[in-house]
């Protein structure tokens, strides 16, 4: 599903992303659900906590956006992973609500 005011050359795109991504063909179903919870539960295994999970795929590729503020990758990557920890560790680290957003009124 595709906002009906969307150009279509963004239609187009979005179209052959859910084809490479979604369905029979694609990575994700709405059945693979169990298969991320065997993932989770195998990270708490002996040999996955000997290796740091790594998410540098595509680093280095960013660049800025022009419509949305902040940068993106145009193939395959983890910048949302690395977005995601980036947050998680600027929660961790901050002494008040005002460091992590700086506009808001405490």
């Amino acid at each position: 599903m595709v906002d009906q005011d969307t150009p279509d050359d963004g239609k187009d795109v979005l179209r052959h992303y859910y084809m490479r991504y979604s369905g029979p063909a694609g990575m994700t179903e709405q059945d693979d659900m169990e298969n991320w919870n065997y993932a989770s539960e195998a990270s708490k295994g002996v040999i996955a906590r000997r290796h740091p999970y790594n998410y540098e795929m595509a680093l280095g590729f960013e660049n800025p956006n022009d419509v949305v503020p902040g940068w993106v990758t145009d193939d395959y990557n983890e910048q949302n992973q690395r977005g995601m920890y980036k947050r998680w560790r600027a929660f961790m680290e901050a002494e008040s609500w005002n460091e992590l957003a700086p506009n808001c009124k405490s």
